[in-house]
Formats: C-alpha cells, structure tokens, sequence
C-alpha cells in the first residue's frame, strides 16, 4: 500500500509540474508581445480568378500595397464560383462594398484604386493602439495569442479580427483549371494574400473585445483556428477596428493591423 500511494504521490506532482511548465511557457509567451503605436496598414482586394481585370491590373495593385505596408493586412477575398470563395467574403462586403464590381478595393476606410492610398494611410496620425501577436501550427490548428495595448484613450466598441491567409497558390498555365487566372499570362503567377478562415466562424470582422479603452489598457488572446489539410502556405494577420454606426458604412473603421510570418 505504501508502494501505491507513493506512486500516486509521484504521478500528482509529474502532473501538476507539466501544467505549471505549460502554464509559464503561455504566460512567457504572451509577456514577450509587444505592440507599438505605428500604423502598420490595411487593404482588401475583392477579386476572383475568372475576372480578367483581377488579373491584369488588379493583383499587380493589391501587391502594391503589400510593397508599401509589408507589416499590414492585405487580403484578397475571392468572390463566388470561385475555388477559393469562403463565406469571408460576404462578411467583408456586408460593410465595405464592392460598389458593384470586381476588382476593388478598400485601403483604410477609402474606397480606392490609388497607387498612392497605402502611403497616405501610413503617413496619417498614429493610432490610438497597437497589436502584436504569435503564432504556432499544430495537428491541423493554427494557436494565435494576441496583445492589443491602447497608447491613448479610445472611444467605443473596439474589435479584433484574427484571419487565415495563403500565399503562393499556383494560378498560372500549368495550375489547375479551375485556378488558372484570368487577364494575365504569366506561367508563374500566384494567388496571394487568401482569405482562407477567422478566429470567429463566418466573422470577417472578429469579436469585440473592449469597451471606451484607457490610455495603456491591454487586451490579451487566445484563438485556435481549423486548417484545412489542403492549404500550404498560410500565416495569420490581426486587425483592429472600432465600430461606428454614425457615419455611414464602413461601420467597422480601421483602426492598426499586423502581419507576420514564421
């Protein structure tokens, strides 16, 4: 009997350490984020790859912009009969219109096709927080903790969308049909910034989670994301809004985003 209980003994602290060590190594893990006031950009392509003009001056825009802001979200929502549509799109479109065709674009809160819109959104005023993130995949999910820091007071609800994107889906001569992209002929074109999935099912512009912020609050996370088995190379981006329903549509304003890879 004392052989027994000294093995449980044994097993209760095993057990207890492990969850102490994970319970650290979390916490470590979400002291080390760090984000910063500068305005890292944001802009949403509404494409699709049977559009022509998507193909041949839509996505030479869209990575355009990811040139000028190469930290900022940039998404490319594809529309229906499309391989790559998820239902992502029309929970972007619900707020920010794709005024009746494709391509279009948002930068901001700005309905645009400007060469110059992602560098005016850069050069505007810092906003009032920041976000930083990590990011681990493992057994098909994607784990994501997030830091959002308020360097001024805020005013409203403020939400944090945190998405799935893909780059480099083959979309040249030698990919699948239904892939192929139209209005370009490069062989080696790619599919890129994908909005493949969100934190929050059906949701493109994520969950609430505060209310009129003071100046150095901070809001921790915690997402899991399904990944399909079909998907490459994908990276998460997160994105901060405020919502404002005075205005007019867009409701969901732009507030700072971020992209990283591993």
């Amino acid at each position: 009997m004392k052989t027994k209980s000294l093995l449980l003994l044994l097993l209760s602290v095993f057990l207890l350490t492990n969850i102490s060590c994970k319970k650290d190594k979390d916490e470590d893990a979400q002291e080390q984020l760090n984000p910063t006031q500068k305005q890292k950009g944001f802009a949403i392509n509404y494409t699709a790859r049977w559009c022509g003009p998507c193909g041949n001056w839509g996505a030479p825009l869209i990575h355009h912009y990811a040139d000028d802001a190469p930290n900022g979200a940039i998404i490319c929502a594809h529309a229906n009969n499309d391989p790559m549509n998820t239902n992502l799109y029309y929970s972007f479109r619900d707020d920010r219109t794709t005024n009746g065709g494709i391509p279009s674009f948002w930068v901001g809160d700005n309905f645009t096709q400007s060469n110059s819109a992602m560098t005016s959104l850069l050069n505007q005023p810092d906003p009032e927080c920041g976000v930083d993130y990590s990011y681990e995949i493992k057994d098909g999910k994607m784990n994501v903790k997030t830091k959002v820091k308020f360097f001024e007071a805020g005013q409203g609800d403020y939400y944090l969308s945190v998405l799935v994107l893909e780059d480099g889906i083959p979309g040249g001569s030698s990919a699948p049909g239904n892939y192929q992209q139209s209005g370009t002929n490069d062989p080696d074109y790619t599919h890129d910034f994908v909005l493949r999935a969100s934190a929050q099912h059906g949701k493109a512009y994520g969950e609430l989670i505060t209310t009129d912020p003071s100046a150095n609050d901070v809001i921790d996370g915690d997402y899991s994301i399904d990944l399909d088995s079909d998907w490459d190379n994908v990276y998460p981006v997160c994105i901060v809004w405020r919502k404002d329903t005075s205005n007019g549509k867009p409701y969901f304003k732009y507030v700072n985003s971020l992209k990283k890879k591993n």
